[in-house]
């Protein structure tokens, strides 16, 4: 069985314009998609590759489970925390913490770019709780997500939660590194996300 490397280096160099090719499910090479700074990246797994006007893309899901600290504002909607705020500077290392003090080496809260990403076997827990989509159209379009822990920090709660809906980057070749992607800047995003909506909803019809 080819590796994931092999699915996508050697599917003829590169899918034809405007064809959406899936990667087995199967494979389970991990792709680092590294940030626009070059500092910092996410290992995924590569769901499908494009080629749009010229350039190839990959669409991949983290490795690891997909959360984000969060909080409720003044009228109960609830609300992330900016991966790049102020906020997220002073609030994460709480967070990352408490984690280490609650799992210990079982699970780490790592600072990935594009979304925060807990380390780890995440437990399936009956009693967490789940917040409504009524109670979180702050969050996305009502995205579904599910509270892990809570703390308080200079007076505010916060909540770290699990996003419960699939978590989908998009990162492009790196000509200096095959193995690896480069996430889109919000400059790229804005032009490639809806043609690849567009495909995405051509490819169901």
């Amino acid at each position: 069985m080819a590796s994931r490397t092999n699915a996508l280096f050697m599917i003829g160099s590169a899918p034809p314009e405007g064809t959406l090719v899936k990667i087995p499910e199967d494979d389970d090479t991990t792709i680092a998609f590294v940030d626009s700074g070059g500092s910092s990246f996410i290992e995924c797994y590569a769901d499908s590759v494009v080629t749009l006007k010229g350039e190839t893309f990959t669409i991949a899901s983290p490795c690891d489970c997909s959360v984000a600290l969060t909080y409720f504002d003044n009228s109960e909607q609830l609300f992330p925390v900016e991966l790049d705020s102020e906020l997220m500077d002073d609030v994460f290392p709480v967070a990352e913490s408490i984690v280490e003090e609650e799992f210990g080496e079982e699970l780490v809260l790592q600072r990935t770019p594009q979304t925060l990403t807990l380390v780890g076997e995440l437990e399936e827990e009956e009693d967490e709780e789940e917040i409504d989509e009524d109670d979180e159209d702050a969050m996305d379009d009502e995205e579904e997500v599910e509270i892990l822990i809570s703390f308080e920090h200079k007076g505010q709660e916060f909540h770290l939660v699990r996003l419960l809906d699939p978590v989908l980057l998009v990162g492009k070749s790196d000509p200096s590194s095959p193995e690896r992607r480069l996430l889109l800047s919000p400059e790229e995003s804005d032009k490639v996300m809806p043609l690849l909506e567009d495909l995405f909803l051509k490819q169901q019809e």
